[in-house]
């Protein structure tokens, strides 16, 4: 098993790095933790050689499989070091190679996130800036919906008689009703969505951003060294994880966003709301404010983070072991 992943890691290393937002990603971490790996690696040796010594001068074979361990450990982590901008693109190369097909068996999608060449990191920061551009607009229109009926609803006139009476009378009181109904579809669905989308945009920029920059210097850092060693092999499993699948979720989830509205009509009875769509479900489909545009922001905001979350767990778990068994 330990001779398979490193054949599998040497052969990432041959891959090119066009699919990654950074040249090299070994580069980024030598920039960021050099110094500290450099200082961490001469000790280490230092440990090595001085334990191999004394197990050799003692005869405790102890101390002699414990350096012996360690020196692999050691140039497993150099190599994983020097490779790791190949590990990234082969998985980013993966998941492209599923999303690729994933577009061409769609066809032209309306938001236009997708075009030949592009990666999973920038499409999945389209789809959700278009998403979260949706759920605002939205927003806005059913707040100002709101108020205009809420307004309205107030509106009376009256009927004075002189020295008889007077009669007053509400020409609007319905309308309160109206506004009361897009109130509840404001609170209910799209105000919940829109914070659901707007803090799944900050951590979607952050992972295609800024995950590598920040978090790998550090893992490797504490991958060599000799007492976190595991914190850093979870640290690089999680750098893999969230910056290969989460962005490859996103994309999947989204084209799932754009696509729906091919089956907009077969659906529309279902999905129709009577006052936000004027009462009028046939026009659902083409309404810019109807419930349909409101309910399909629902699983993307709620449920399909969920899925995103579930696999990403699994896939780490996965890479975790794999790191553990190979060194």
């Amino acid at each position: 098993m330990r001779k398979l992943l490193f054949i599998l890691i040497l052969v990432s290393a041959s891959m090119a790095q066009s699919c990654l937002d950074f040249e090299d990603a070994t580069s980024v971490v030598l920039e960021e933790q050099g110094t500290n790996i450099i200082l961490v690696m001469i000790i280490t040796v230092i440990i090595i050689a001085i334990t191999f010594m004394a197990g050799q001068f003692i005869g405790n074979p102890g101390y002699t499989v414990f350096a012996k361990d360690e020196a692999y450990h050691l140039g497993f982590s150099v190599i994983l070091l020097v490779t790791i901008g190949g590990v990234l693109v082969t998985s980013c190369y993966i998941m492209d190679f599923f999303y690729i097909s994933l577009f061409e068996n769609l066809g032209e999608l309306p938001s236009g996130c997708y075009m030949q060449g592009s990666g999973i990191n920038s499409v999945s920061s389209c789809y959700i800036r278009v998403a979260e551009s949706d759920a605002k607009s939205l927003s806005e229109s059913y707040i100002k919906n709101y108020l205009n009926y809420m307004m309205d609803s107030t509106f009376s006139y009256s009927i004075q008689l002189p020295l008889v009476d007077s009669y007053t009378a509400t020409a609007g009181a319905y309308k309160r009703i109206i506004s009361s109904q897009y109130d509840i579809v404001l609170n209910s669905f799209l105000v919940p969505a829109l914070m659901s989308i707007s803090m799944q945009k900050l951590a979607l920029d952050f992972i295609n951003e800024n995950l590598v920059r920040w978090i790998l210097p550090t893992a490797f850092f504490l991958r060599i060294f000799i007492p976190t060693r595991s914190i850093g092999n979870i640290l690089i499993a999680v750098v893999v994880a969230l910056y290969v699948v989460v962005p490859f979720m996103y994309v999947f989830n989204f084209a799932m966003y754009d696509a729906v509205f091919d089956d907009c009509h077969r659906y529309q009875d279902a999905v129709c709301d009577n006052v936000v769509d004027s009462y009028s479900c046939d026009n659902s489909c083409n309404n810019p404010e109807g419930f349909w545009r409101v309910a399909r922001l629902v699983p993307q905001a709620f449920f399909l983070p969920n899925l995103t979350i579930a696999l990403v767990v699994a896939f780490l778990t996965a890479a975790n072991k794999a790191l553990r068994t190979i060194g």
